[in-house]
């Protein structure tokens, strides 16, 4: 039905005209022109349009659950988080990280036994710091939703009385974390715990693997920079970490996840730490750049990249501790790294010695780059040994806490020879003494006194009277 004709009034001259003016018939040939609606018609939808989107934006889907709904929590995660190990200077988490570090968290609201549609609760993480609750994006049923309101974490049922969000470990703080979930007067908690980066305390395997170092764990002196001498000791005996020439070892680090978490090994971080000044650790084989304590990552098999152990020329007792999350090393791996000799002096005590005659011959010490004198195992030759006779053949030189070492032999027959000392079952380096000559043996001197004959008492003897 069209709205009526507004009344025109007669003083109206296009009105007049119009009225008066004969309609033109309709043609069949030509389509009748659709009518439009009229303009209060157009205006009272508009109206309606408008009034429907304000109230949809003003009213609020949804209501609290009234007290006695009840709620329940399960968490997709069955065991528990792990926490970042760093964090960026925005205090993000550094990526990759070891997983699982986040868990979807499915709640269900019921009202007599009913889903509650539409019925929303709050959710808080305690303490705030262990957990960050985020919306779970397009996993969830129709008509649920989580996320911020007021600033407060709130969930909505969808049909089925279902909303579902998500839990992250999203610091580096660890320990036993609650979910807690409010409605009306009445909360429900799930626990969450969230462990420090790295291997959980079932891993097993856990073990510092180097190579190059044997069944002493020992790392063996090269001789590489030993030079000789006969005189004093020179000021300056080179650098304790040789540029080029640092004793390195490869290592590694591995374990084994537990059985019911298999993946929670990969990326795991392994914390490495020299607890010796004479040690290092580096990521190159020249150990150019080196560090006392390194971190590295567990890769999907359980084993780290490889990393270097690095050794000064000084030398000890080195302990490298290893630890990663709820496990640590012990006891902590210690390896003997022999001193590095940079000088092995040998002197002759006597130039000439008579054949025959025993006694001390030779001096030898070994000194490492601090010009002190260091224990090291030795073979000793003599260059004639038909001259003289050495009491050892071997002999561990004698460190900075005692005497030098003092070499005996006994001079055999004449000549000259030197004493030649070389690192043990090694043939060089080989370092000489001055020459020592024996000579003959004296000949004892002739006794010069000679017996003489009583003189005869007077009156003794032969003659006659007269």
């Amino acid at each position: 039905m069209s709205a009526p004709r507004p009344v025109v009034p007669r003083s109206c001259p296009r009105a007049l005209h119009a009225k008066a003016r004969p309609r033109r018939p309709h043609d069949p040939r030509r389509p009748r022109r659709p009518r439009l609606p009229s303009a209060p018609l157009l205006a009272a939808a508009a109206g309606a349009i408008l009034l429907a989107s304000l109230a949809s934006a003003c009213i609020e889907r949804g209501y609290p659950l009234a007290g006695s709904g009840q709620v329940e929590l399960r968490a997709d995660v069955a065991g528990p988080l792990f926490a970042a190990d760093t964090l960026d200077e925005a205090g993000k988490p550094v990526l990759p990280r070891q997983s699982p570090w986040s868990t979807a968290v499915s709640l269900k609201l019921t009202e007599a036994n009913e889903p509650a549609y539409g019925g929303y609760v709050e959710v808080r993480a305690v303490p705030s710091e262990a957990l960050a609750l985020h919306p779970a994006g397009d996993d969830q049923e129709v008509g649920a939703s989580c996320g911020t309101k007021d600033g407060a974490f709130r969930c909505t049922a969808g049909t089925q009385g279902y909303a579902r969000f998500t839990a992250a470990s999203e610091g580096d703080w660890s320990g036993e974390a609650r979910l807690v979930v409010s409605w009306a007067d009445r909360t429900e908690e799930l626990p969450i715990t969230v462990l420090p980066a790295g291997l959980p305390e079932d891993a097993t395997n856990f073990a510092l693997i180097a190579g190059g170092i044997g069944d002493s764990d020992r790392v063996l002196a090269t001789y590489v920079p030993l030079r000789c001498t006969i005189g004093p000791l020179p000021d300056d005996l080179g650098a304790t970490w040789r540029p080029g020439a640092i004793r390195a070892r490869e290592a590694r680090v591995r374990a084994s996840p537990p059985l019911n978490a298999p993946g929670v090994v990969e990326h795991a971080p392994v914390i490495i730490e020299s607890l010796h000044s004479e040690a290092a650790l580096s990521l190159t084989p020249d150990c150019r750049e080196r560090t006392s304590r390194l971190r590295v990552l567990l890769g999907a098999t359980g084993e780290s990249p490889p990393f270097i152990l690095c050794f000064s020329d000084l030398g000890g007792e080195v302990k490298i501790a290893v630890s990663s999350g709820q496990k640590a090393l012990d006891p902590i791996p210690s390896l003997t790294v022999d001193p590095e000799p940079r000088l092995l002096r040998v002197r002759a005590l006597r130039s000439v010695v008579a054949a025959g005659t025993p006694g001390d011959l030779f001096e030898v010490s070994a000194y490492n780059a601090e010009r002190v004198r260091i224990a090291v195992p030795v073979d000793l030759t003599v260059g004639d040994d038909q001259v003289i006779a050495l009491g050892e053949a071997s002999v561990t030189l004698r460190g900075e806490d005692s005497e030098a070492t003092i070499i005996q032999g006994v001079a055999v027959a004449p000549g000259t020879t030197t004493l030649r000392v070389t690192p043990r079952l090694l043939a060089s380096p080989e370092c000489s003494s001055e020459p020592i000559t024996v000579t003959r043996k004296p000949e004892p001197e002739a006794d010069t006194e000679t017996e003489t004959e009583p003189e005869p008492e007077p009156g003794a003897g032969g003659g006659g009277s007269p």
